[in-house]
Formats: structure tokens, sequence, C-alpha cells
């Protein structure tokens, strides 16, 4: 069998993908090791053999799957994609005289005609489709991930903050499951060790960040900033 070991190294992967899917066990993890020391060897073991047989890529398909379900409801909510909206006309992220600029650029760069404002407005769809082709024009051209490194950056940020936002729920579920694994291991909350106490304090501040960090305007803070880094790839193809 061969042991894919791309996905130990590949930032994006581990970091957008791996990590958020790991954190929703963590809980779990951590009420085991400080509970039942004795499970949490043996388990940890046969974690270890099954992640070297090719769990990390399938918990990373989970967590990937899970962002991209949310997707199309969160780009409704934003107006659109963020790496479309940011060329429309409307759009004001970009002063005024610096979008005809860039739409100038893009049309000279990517060869495909640039719309007016005018057009935009009367045919919005088929504008979209325009900036959409400029958005893939210029993710093609900015796949070398040493030169446009903010742009990969963010595009990680992104990734984990959809992916995180994607399985929120599942947190919630390991929390509880963690502070049950807790108590289960007492006949009563009160003859708790120290270590155990603290654990569901940990657990506890997981699972209210979770709930109060962890949302749509969290996930689309990354998402509107990769698209600005998008938009500077242009600058960077002279």
């Amino acid at each position: 069998m061969m042991i894919d070991l791309s996905k130990l190294t590949d930032p994006y992967e581990r970091k957008a993908r791996v990590q958020p899917a790991l954190l929703c066990v963590l809980p779990i993890v951590l009420a085991t090791s400080v509970s039942f020391p004795e499970l949490y060897t043996t388990l940890a073991a046969f974690g270890t053999l099954v992640v070297t047989f090719g769990a990390i890529q399938f918990i990373g398909q989970i967590a990937r799957d899970k962002g991209k379900k949310l997707e199309p409801a969160l780009f409704k909510k934003w107006g659109g994609t963020p790496s479309v909206t940011i060329f429309r006309h409307r759009d004001k992220r970009i002063a005024g005289p610096a979008k005809q600029k860039l739409h100038r650029k893009l049309e000279s760069q990517s060869e495909i005609s640039a719309p007016s404002a005018e057009f935009e407005q009367q045919n919005s769809a088929k504008a979209d489709e325009i900036y959409k082709a400029w958005s893939d024009f210029l993710r093609v051209k900015s796949r070398d991930t040493d030169r446009f490194s903010l742009l990969f950056r963010e595009n990680i940020n992104y990734g984990y903050r959809r992916n995180v936002y994607g399985l929120k729920c599942w947190y919630g579920i390991s929390c509880v499951l963690g502070l049950l694994i807790i108590i289960a291991s007492s006949s009563t909350i009160f003859l708790l060790s120290d270590l155990q106490l603290a654990m569901v304090w940990v657990i506890g501040l997981f699972g209210l960040y979770i709930i109060i960090v962890v949302t749509e305007k969290w996930v689309k803070v990354p998402g509107f900033e990769y698209s600005q880094r998008l938009v500077e790839v242009s600058e960077q193809l002279d």
C-alpha cells in the first residue's frame, strides 16, 4: 500500500483541511487522556496506525466537504463570490479611478473585454461571467505559491475558517462527549481530580470560543482579504 505523505507536508491540506477536522476530536482526546489514561494509550497507538494508512486524507476530505457545502449560502449572503464581486463597478472596495485602471489592465492581460458600468447594470449576470473569467485567469497565473505567498496564505486562512465553520456543530457534539467522558469516570462531579476539573474548564472554554467566535463574519474576513490579494496579482504580472 502506498502511503500519501504529501498530506502531511502540503501546507494547504494540513492547515485548511486536516487541522479543522482533527480539532473535532480534541475535546474527546483530552477528556480520555485525563480520565482513562490506559484507554488513551491504547487508542493513541491505534490512531497512529490508522493515520499512517490514509486517514489524514479521509479526515481532510470530510472537512473540505463540510466547508464547501456552506459556500453557496455564504456567497449569497455576501452578494456573490468575493473574488468576483470585487471587480464590479458598484463594489466600493476599490476606488473608482483605480477600478477603471484595473479593468483596462485585466482586459489587456486576459484578452477579455471589460464591461462598462452601464452594461453591468443592465446585464449583471453576464458581467459577473466576465469577472469570474478574470478571477480564474488570475488564479491560474498565481499558482507559484512562493512568488504569490500573500495570496496563498489568505487562501489557507479562508479555507481553514470556512471548514471550521462547516464543522461547527461537530465541535459542539465533541465538547459534550468530552464532558460526559470526564463525568462518567467518577461517580460524582465532586470527586473529579484537579486535572479533570481543569480539563472541564478547557473543554468548556473551547466550546464557548466555537460558539462566539466561529461565525459567518469570521469566515467573511479572510474571504474578502483573499479577493484583495488576488487583485494585486494583476500588478505583479507586469
